[in-house]
């Protein structure tokens, strides 16, 4: 009951691990804004000082100046970029482990009440022992969603730690 309340309800979980994560993303978020605008800036003035026909506005964003100012950016701020990428997708895969592991924990629990009810029934209300297949089977079952729960914790606490590595770069 014990690991249902620390791994099967991720609310709290959740929160700690996830909230320091969208403050990274928003900070990070709000600086490649900013720097894209900056970067951009010489050439939508360019396009404001000459207000001229839509079609000129259209070349300049396509022209070499406007992807000089893009690529700069995106040279100067790729870490950055990059980043900001990480803390999403392991934020997304820890997510999904987290839901895993909920589940891996709420299936154990099932299944060693089913084997409890199991065996209990069959001793005491059937008098009939639990043949050396069925408890073969039963360890087996709970060892698969036992060893299932453990690898679904080892990849968040990967994830995990992806997340704060790069959430303390940022922050």
């Amino acid at each position: 009951m014990a690991a249902w309340y620390k791994y099967g309800d991720r609310t709290d979980l959740a929160k700690k691990s996830l909230d320091g994560t969208k403050e990274a993303l928003d900070e990070l978020r709000a600086y490649l804004g900013r720097a894209l605008a900056d970067a951009v800036k010489p050439t939508v003035q360019r396009i404001l000082a000459e207000q001229g026909d839509p079609d000129a506005v259209l070349e300049e964003l396509r022209g070499e100046n406007f992807q000089d100012d893009v690529s700069a950016f995106v040279t100067r701020d790729l870490d950055e970029m990059i980043s900001y990428r990480i803390l999403v997708h392991e934020r997304k895969h820890w997510s999904t482990w987290a839901q895993r592991l909920s589940w891996g924990v709420y299936i154990s629990m099932a299944v060693e009440f089913v084997f409890t009810v199991w065996f209990g029934l069959a001793n005491r209300v059937f008098s009939h022992p639990v043949s050396l297949q069925i408890a073969v089977a039963s360890f087996c079952v709970s060892g698969i969603v036992f060893v299932f729960c453990i690898l679904s914790a080892g990849v968040m606490l990967r994830c995990h730690d992806k997340i704060s590595a790069y959430r303390d770069k940022v922050l």
